[in-house]
C-alpha cells in the first residue's frame, strides 16, 4: 500500500474541524477512512486540487441516492446511527463493490457547491449599494466563481428574516431562504428592476438543465442537511426554467473584457462569495484581488462585494469601491457560511466614489 500519512491527516482534520457537530455521519466515516489503507488508496484518485474527503463522501452519497441497495444506505437517510466499529467495514465493502463508479466520479468531477442561502447575505448588500448609488443608473452584477449561477437568480427567491417574509416581484413561493438577523436589521428595500444583465464567471459551469450535473450538486450536500437539500432542489428548479448566463473560463479570462464591454451608463459590481482564494490563491488572495481591481478601475469605477473568512474564524462581508486605482473597503457584516445568520454592523460602509 502507498504511504498516505498526509491524506489520512486530511480526513482526520475534516472530521474534527468541519464535520463534527454538522454531520456526525461524515465525521465517523472520515475517521474510518483515515485508518483504512484501502479507502485511502481510493481517495487518492481525487483530482489534484480537490478536497478528497468532500469528493469521496459525496461520491458515496451520489451512488446511494441513485437507489443502490447496501447496508450503508440507512445511515445516509438518518434512519440509523453509525458506530465507529461498523463504519470501516461497511464503507470498505461499499467502495469495493462500486470502486469503478467511485473512481470515475472523483477523478472527473469537482466540488462546486452553490449555496443558494447566501443570497440572504447578499441581498442587504445589494440594497445598501442601491441606496448609495442613487443616480438611478442600472446596476450590473458579475458573480465570479458562479458554479451553477444560483446566486445570480437572487431576485427569484422568497426571503425570511427573523420570521418576516420578504417577496420580490418574481419571487418563487417554494424557494424560501431563511436568515436570522442577530442585532441590527440591515437594509432590505430595493428595486430588482434596476439590476440588469447579471452574469457569472466559472471555469466549469454547471448546466442547470443537465439532470446528472444538478444531481451531483445535491449529492455534495451532507446527508443530515435535509432542509438545505430541499432548498437547493427548489432553486435548481427555478434555474432550469430561467437559466442564468455564465461565461466559461477564469476570472483572468473575462474580467477585463467585462469591464470594457459594460456600458458606461451602468454601475459594475463584482461579487466574490468564498471564491477569492480559489481564484487568486492563498495566502494573500485578498491583497491580489484588490491589486487586480485597482488596476482595472483605471478604466472605470468598480464596486465589490466579497464574502469569506479572510483569516478570521467568523466569516465576514466586505464592500469596496475601486476608482482610478484607489481602493476603499469596509467590513459591513459578519455571517454564517451557509447564510443562516447575519450580524449587520451598525457603522455603514463608506460611500463609494461617484
Amino acid at each position: 500500500m502507498t504511504d498516505h500519512t498526509q491524506l489520512a491527516e486530511t480526513f482526520r482534520r475534516f472530521a474534527d474541524q468541519q464535520a463534527t457537530g454538522l454531520s456526525p455521519l461524515y465525521a465517523t466515516l472520515s475517521r474510518a477512512i483515515a485508518r483504512t489503507p484501502d479507502l485511502l488508496d481510493l481517495a487518492a484518485r481525487t483530482q489534484p486540487g480537490q478536497p478528497a474527503p468532500n469528493m469521496l463522501l459525496a461520491a458515496v452519497h451520489h451512488i446511494l441516492r441513485r437507489g443502490v441497495k447496501h447496508p450503508l444506505a440507512p445511515y445516509f437517510t438518518g434512519h440509523e446511527d453509525l458506530t465507529e466499529d461498523r463504519a470501516a467495514d461497511l464503507l470498505t465493502d461499499f467502495c469495493r463493490r462500486h470502486a469503478g463508479r467511485i473512481q470515475r466520479i472523483i477523478s472527473t468531477r469537482s466540488v462546486q457547491t452553490n449555496e443558494v442561502n447566501r443570497c440572504t447575505v447578499l441581498l442587504p448588500a445589494f440594497a445598501t449599494l442601491q441606496q448609495q448609488l442613487d443616480d438611478g443608473r442600472p446596476i450590473r452584477i458579475v458573480d465570479v466563481g458562479a458554479s451553477a449561477g444560483l446566486t445570480l437568480l437572487w431576485d427569484r427567491y422568497t426571503y425570511d428574516y427573523n420570521g418576516h417574509r420578504l417577496t420580490l416581484p418574481d419571487s418563487d413561493p417554494d424557494t424560501v431562504l431563511h436568515c436570522e438577523i442577530t442585532d441590527t436589521m440591515p437594509p432590505l428595500a430595493l428595486d430588482p428592476a434596476r439590476f440588469v444583465r447579471s452574469v457569472g464567471i466559472e471555469p466549469s459551469p454547471v448546466d442547470v438543465t443537465d439532470r446528472e450535473a444538478t444531481k451531483w450538486l445535491v449529492s455534495l450536500t451532507w446527508p443530515e442537511q435535509t432542509k438545505r437539500m430541499h432548498t437547493l432542489n427548489c432553486a435548481l428548479a427555478v434555474a432550469a426554467r430561467t437559466p442564468p448566463t455564465i461565461l466559461a473560463g477564469t476570472a483572468q479570462d473575462h474580467l477585463a473584457d467585462i469591464v470594457d464591454q459594460t456600458p458606461d451608463d451602468q454601475h459594475l459590481v463584482l461579487v466574490f462569495s468564498w471564491s477569492i482564494y480559489q481564484i487568486f490563491g492563498s495566502p494573500g488572495g485578498r491583497e491580489r484581488l484588490v491589486d487586480t481591481l485597482a488596476e482595472l478601475s483605471q478604466r472605470r469605477p468598480l464596486y465589490e462585494i466579497s464574502i469569506g473568512h479572510f483569516g478570521h474564524d467568523t466569516p465576514r462581508m466586505i464592500m469596496a469601491s475601486h476608482d482610478g486605482g484607489v481602493s476603499r473597503s469596509d467590513v459591513v457584516a459578519h455571517c454564517d457560511v451557509y447564510g443562516t445568520w447575519l450580524d449587520w454592523l451598525a457603522t455603514p460602509p463608506a460611500r463609494p466614489s461617484a
